[in-house]
């Protein structure tokens, strides 16, 4: 699991990102993300299942179907699936919103609490091999530790 976010409008309402965003020569992989409308009895997987490494969910704090991923993408390869994703339908459809290519896969997000509307994105340029973990890419934009994009008003 990669990460794990309960709606503050309606607590029943819970989106779990799966993958492990912290990669290492035997990091698992997820399938996309999972909504579960029922507070955590049963799941269902809502997409995003090529975004392999996921490392935050976020749940607009008055809509439950406003819902922003931040994927890391395959850890092993370059990916046009790393970046920031966004769904307004509860998970039925999915856009990517946001990214750095696809070497730099987005790690984290935070809703400024403030203006819901504003979201902060980290990205992170990373390529692991079995022998090897390449990590910042200044001529990308990214760094290492990650580097914070405002994504301003969406």
């Amino acid at each position: 699991m990669g990460s794990i976010a309960v709606a503050e409008s309606d607590p029943n309402i819970v989106y779990a990102g799966m993958g492990e965003p912290d990669i290492r020569g035997n990091a698992s992989a997820g399938d996309g993300v999972y909504k579960s409308t029922d507070a955590g009895k049963t799941w269902k997987n809502v997409g995003l299942q090529d975004t392999y490494h996921i490392g935050a969910v976020r749940i607009h704090p008055k809509n439950p179907d406003i819902v922003y991923v931040a994927a890391l993408g395959h850890q092993f390869a370059p990916n046009d699936q790393r970046g920031v994703y966004r769904t307004t339908d509860g998970g039925k459809t999915w856009k990517q919103i946001y990214t750095r290519g696809s070497k730099a896969g987005a790690i984290d997000l935070i809703i400024d609490p403030n203006s819901p509307n504003v979201i902060y994105a980290a990205f992170w340029d990373v390529h692991r091999t079995p022998w090897d973990l390449e990590s910042g890419d200044r001529a990308a934009g990214c760094s290492s530790p990650p580097m914070a994009a405002t994504l301003g008003p969406i």
